[in-house]
């Protein structure tokens, strides 16, 4: 009996320290529950913030994707402006290339003008060297002639000319 006894006391003692195992154990879990949960939480609120994080990073997106249109918008329009003005510019350098051409082409025609112009002035010159000598002459010869022919008129159309006679050669 005593060692029945002693058997039950070992399996109190034991029974007591499965059951202090068991309270450990229980609290343990609890722990591990309440720290299961807060796990959880944190999870969630880790995902709900990675939704709103996706949110914003596909709108950045989205807006990128409107920028980059816009930009190429942007770039066809500048290349248009561009080559327009390219054109212009080819237009300006040969129209610079026609105005001087322009330019020489009057310059050699004020070159002939100022050239003709000196011909002229020589040509009047000339003339009026040649009207003062047939004056000259004119005089002289009516001076010649007034004694010695008479004078007559001739009406030719509405003009009266004035006209000698040579006596000797009436006949």
């Amino acid at each position: 009996m005593t060692r029945l006894f002693s058997q039950m006391s070992w399996l109190g003692q034991h029974n007591a320290e499965l059951v202090l195992k068991n309270i450990d154990a229980n609290t343990k879990m609890t722990d591990l529950g309440a720290r299961q949960q807060a796990l959880e939480e944190k999870l969630a609120w880790a995902a709900g913030e990675r939704d709103v994080q996706r949110v914003a990073v596909e709108q950045k997106a989205q807006e990128a994707k409107a920028q980059a249109a816009e930009l190429q918008h942007l770039r066809t329009a500048l290349e248009q402006k561009e080559a327009e003005l390219l054109q212009k510019e080819v237009t300006v350098v040969m129209l610079t290339g026609t105005l001087r051409e322009m330019g020489k082409a009057l310059e050699e025609k004020e070159a002939t003008i100022r050239s003709t112009e000196a011909t002229l002035q020589e040509k009047e010159n000339s003339l009026s060297s040649l009207e003062e000598t047939a004056r000259v002459q004119w005089e002289g010869a009516q001076k010649s002639i007034v004694g010695k022919y008479p004078r007559v008129f001739i009406i030719v159309g509405l003009f009266l000319f004035p006209a000698y006679v040579d006596p000797s050669a009436q006949s």
